[in-house]
């Protein structure tokens, strides 16, 4: 579908390629931050500019799949039509608010990555802004990323709350395109269950057995030994090596020392991590 640009977009694809830097975009729900970093990446591989996008927008995100955090490096028109992750950190739940150090720290580690690959960075964020929560969450990404622009796409001054602690940043305020489409909680659920089905299908994945004395098990950060019933079947694991989720996986059985699961990962070799979250399907 093709992306009309509002009246603000030229003159801040101006500002943002006089120099490498990092953008971070906020906005509530359904304010078209996608669309808008989708457009801007368009137009600046056009120029030669190398762009990287980290999604971080785990329960609607355009890049990766739900619950994970993911990054891709654009240099030319083939990584638009290819609009598929390279990287990716699971969090391991939708809800942004359940998992805020994570989704510091997750977005951060991609921004790193990004950072050496490309001349700018466009971080995508949750549409989680109101209230104190969602300040500590966009105030924690702001300092840990320590971007050089924010993007505030907002209908009001619903940003406001959060963009009066920034100091030493620029700071762009879009006004939300007319464009921007509403999705109500069905359609969400539907596009976060489309997304997983094609991720796991059936003519990709392999079943595969886990012990517990392999490999560590993790849950919010933390290590733990896993106990039978722990965890529903259907329930999405992150196969790890360290910190880098190389492939997910969906449980089938688990016992008190093992796990059953199906993904569509090669081989376990280097997996050393199980991460446990809190997604079924």
């Amino acid at each position: 579908m093709e992306i009309l640009p509002g009246p603000e977009w030229e003159g801040l694809l101006n500002e943002l390629k006089k120099q490498k830097c990092t953008a971070l975009f906020i906005g509530a729900t359904d304010s078209g931050k996608s669309s808008l970093v989708k457009y801007l990446v368009k137009r600046l591989i056009q120029e030669t500019i190398k762009v990287s996008i980290v999604d971080s927008d785990i329960g609607q995100s355009t890049l990766g799949l739900p619950g994970t955090i993911s990054m891709k490096v654009f240099s030319d028109d083939r990584d638009i039509e290819n609009f598929r992750f390279e990287k990716m950190f699971f969090v391991g739940s939708i809800n942004p608010a359940k998992k805020i150090t994570l989704m510091i720290e997750g977005s951060k580690r991609m921004v790193d990555i990004c950072r050496e690959k490309s001349d700018i960075t466009f971080v995508d964020t949750t549409g989680l802004v109101s209230g104190e929560i969602g300040r500590a969450l966009k105030i924690g990404k702001v300092r840990a990323i320590k971007p050089e622009h924010i993007i505030a796409i907002q209908r009001h001054d619903e940003l406001e709350h959060i963009l009066k602690l920034i100091e030493n940043i620029n700071i762009h305020r879009i006004r939300a395109s007319v464009m921007a489409k509403c999705r109500g909680r069905e359609h969400r659920m539907k596009y976060r269950e489309k997304k997983f089905l094609d991720y796991f299908n059936e003519k990709r994945v392999s079943e595969f057995l886990l012990h517990q004395h392999a490999v560590g098990f993790f849950y919010n950060g933390k290590s733990f030994r896993l106990k039978h019933g722990d965890f529903k079947d259907g329930t999405i694991i992150g196969l790890n090596h360290n910190d880098d989720t190389m492939a997910l996986g969906v449980i089938v059985e688990t016992t008190a020392h093992s796990i059953l699961f199906k993904s569509p990962i090669k081989s376990l070799r280097g997996i050393n991590r199980v991460v446990f979250g809190e997604i079924t399907i």
